[in-house]
């Protein structure tokens, strides 16, 4: 019975570990969690929208559909093999938009990461 109470007590501080320290990333301020990259930008929605569209346009993806307003946006596009992209712009204060991207059902860091060096780039071209 000892032996049962210390197996699950290792397997809950093992638990609590990782979900209190959950996935970190190279990029300041961006997350990844359950799959999801997250990160801010500094720049309106609409300009985000479209540096992620061109983002999709030079990791040549395929299927690329883009939507976006000055308050929200919304990217979509396929890798080679049929993995679904999807790149969630939602304004998150003045100038600054909130973007979440998920690669397929489990998430891929690799290609999340970059796509938000891509948009980094088209987004500091503008200025």
């Amino acid at each position: 019975m000892k032996n049962a109470l210390l197996i699950l007590a290792l397997l809950g501080l093992g638990l609590m570990t990782s979900v209190q320290y959950g996935c970190s990333t190279d990029q300041p301020g961006a997350t990844n969690t359950l799959g999801t990259y997250t990160t801010n930008f500094d720049n309106s929605p609409d300009k985000v929208t479209n540096a992620a569209t061109k983002a999709c346009e030079d990791l040549k993806l395929s299927n690329i559909i883009s939507n976006g307003s000055k308050v929200d946006g919304k990217v979509t596009a396929q890798t080679a093999d049929g993995t679904e992209v999807t790149i969630d712009i939602s304004q998150a204060g003045d100038d600054v938009s909130k973007v979440n991207i998920r690669v397929g059902a489990a998430g891929d860091q690799s290609i999340s990461e970059q796509l938000v060096d891509r948009i980094k780039s088209h987004l500091s071209s503008w200025f």
